[in-house]
């Protein structure tokens, strides 16, 4: 049926991880969140560290348990 790397409609794929020193992780966030003023902060820093330029998928260098964080921050504001 479907594909493991597909992506639903309305989700964008990030890729979250400071690199080599901490495995990198994939998910799959609604473009909602994307609105919200953390996750903002979060793609600012993904703009100065890699660019607007970047090959492939989104990345976004922070730790892992930061962004859970922020995403269900976002998504608890995204439900109000």
């Amino acid at each position: 049926m479907g594909r493991k790397d597909e992506v639903p409609r309305g989700y964008v794929p990030v890729v979250v991880g400071r690199g080599k020193e901490e495995e990198e992780e994939r998910f799959l966030v609604h473009t909602k969140l994307f609105k919200h003023p953390r996750f903002a902060a979060l793609l600012e820093m993904a703009e100065q560290e890699f660019g607007y330029q970047q090959p492939g998928v989104l990345r976004i260098p922070c730790d892992v348990e930061q962004f859970r964080s922020v995403v269900d921050a976002a998504a608890a504001k995204a439900k109000s």
